[in-house]
């Protein structure tokens, strides 16, 4: 539950979270590198340095992270993940 400054309770659902594998072994292609590798610098550029990922983790965003990201450091109380198959 996110708290305001006010201390107001906020029950958090987030609409747009993903779950993806774009490790090396899962690019099936040099397409697959460049798409990854596109994303990747748009984090890595954009994002304040305290908060970039290694290129790993940027890679394969594995379910312990996406747990511990949304929802036991950041204020999501729910989420609606939208895996690629």
């Amino acid at each position: 539950m996110y708290v305001t400054a006010k201390g107001e309770e906020i029950f958090v659902i987030d609409g747009h979270t993903h779950l993806w594998d774009g490790s090396p072994q899962n690019q099936r292609n040099r397409h697959g590198k460049e798409f990854i590798d596109c994303f990747y610098d748009y984090h890595r550029n954009l994002s304040p340095s305290d908060y970039v990922w290694p290129k790993e983790k940027f890679e394969k965003y594995s379910v312990e992270t996406v747990a511990q990201d949304l929802f036991a450091n950041g204020y999501d109380d729910m989420a609606i993940l939208s895996p690629r198959i």
